[in-house]
């Protein structure tokens, strides 16, 4: 079974949304800074928000509104976000294949 996905450091001021588009659940969030909410777009860029929540202090402590997040409690582990040909930085994994010292976002 494939693992939950996991977004690196990889992503940091690259935010590019490809994930966001093929996610079948929407739990790829952005962190809105001034409203201190993770949204997730229907679509990547469309400003229609699907899912919101207040994220944790610690969830977003690192990287804040740098890098997305994927919400582990709604990933179905479906691999479509960490498919070689979505993230054009290749900075989503599934949770076994990360890469040694890379930083996580969950």
């Amino acid at each position: 079974m494939s693992g939950l996905a996991i977004i690196t450091e990889a992503c940091i001021d690259v935010k590019d949304r490809a994930c966001v588009d093929v996610c079948p659940v929407q739990c790829i969030y952005e962190f809105d800074p001034k409203n201190n909410t993770l949204f997730s777009e229907e679509e990547a860029g469309s400003g229609v928000t699907e899912n919101s929540h207040q994220p944790t202090a610690e969830a977003i402590a690192l990287f804040e509104d740098s890098i997305l997040y994927v919400n582990t409690e709604e990933c179905t582990s479906c691999t479509a976000c960490y498919q070689p040909d979505v993230c054009p930085v290749g900075a989503i994994y599934s949770e076994e294949n990360v890469p040694d010292g890379a930083s996580r976002t969950h």
